[in-house]
């Protein structure tokens, strides 16, 4: 029997980051069980984090450009669904 994978928000944002790879707040929100409005609430802003970003802009929200990465639209892949990028993580696991 398969078990399901739990995913932390720092474990899935340091993943990001690493692989430089967007995903929108819905897809990482739906992964760690929280709602989409409070998945950033009193989490700083910072380059790390712009990886969590908008569906309709590809940004992340309330960011100053200093704190948006810089490599962050060079990827035009955006993940959009809990699906997409818990198989997106499931690929990039030991």
């Amino acid at each position: 029997m398969p078990t399901e994978t739990i995913h932390n928000f720092d474990g899935v944002i340091a993943a990001l980051n690493r692989h430089q790879q967007r995903a929108t707040y819905s897809a990482v929100a739906a992964l760690v069980d929280q709602s989409p409005r409070l998945l950033m609430y009193k989490r700083p802003r910072t380059q790390e984090t712009s990886w969590v970003v908008s569906k309709a802009t590809g940004r992340p929200t309330g960011y100053d450009d200093a704190d948006v990465h810089p490599q962050l639209t060079v990827n035009e892949t955006v993940l959009s669904t809990r699906e997409e990028l818990e198989a997106w993580l499931a690929a990039r696991e030991p």
